[in-house]
């Protein structure tokens, strides 16, 4: 499957590496190219833009460090929205707001794309071991779309409502740890 990861980071990298070793075509972007450019020996394409990664992916993964970081990768002249991404499956899996998650399924969904949030627990070892945690909001049918790729990323996948139910849950998750 041709995936495209929005975001590099240290989760983004250990995906794209489970991904990668899976024999998935992998493209990728970050707002520092450096990083992305680090798994080009692994075999993932490094695009210029989201627009580009839009373009030569069938799902997408975005994994962001909050929302701003968001509004900047979809919006604008070279965003993921300013292609066609009709038909188009998001996977949003950056750990924000439920709010942040239904707003910006709004308007994937306005340009024919469909989006489930499912941010996950663990951290860059079970990632790269495809042993974390997901925690889905979204259609039953895109889940199903998605869940291919996320058994090879997750040892449990929980689908626990609609597009934001999955933020709220790993927010929820999030606070005990934050408190201790």
């Amino acid at each position: 499957m041709q995936i495209g990861i929005a975001g590099i980071g240290r989760m983004g990298a250990a995906i794209a590496e489970r991904l990668l070793k899976h024999g998935h075509q992998v493209a990728v972007w970050n707002r520092t190219r450096a990083k992305a450019e680090v798994l080009q020996a692994a075999g993932a394409v490094v695009v210029d833009t989201p627009a580009q990664l839009a373009a030569n992916s069938e799902l997408i993964l975005s994994i962001l460090t909050d929302a701003a970081a968001i509004n900047a990768t979809y919006e604008g002249p070279t965003g993921l929205l300013s292609g066609n991404i009709k038909g188009k499956l998001i996977v949003e899996m950056s750990t924000v707001r439920p709010e942040t998650e239904r707003a910006l399924a709004a308007r994937l969904q306005a340009k024919g794309a469909a989006m489930i949030d499912c941010p996950v627990g663990g951290t860059t070892g079970p990632a790269r071991e495809g042993k974390l945690l997901g925690f889905v909001g979204g259609e039953a049918a895109d889940l199903e779309r998605a869940r291919p790729v996320l058994e090879q990323l997750c040892r449990r996948i929980e689908h626990v409502g609609p597009v934001g139910a999955g933020a709220s849950l790993k927010l929820a998750i999030n606070l005990p740890l934050l408190v201790y």
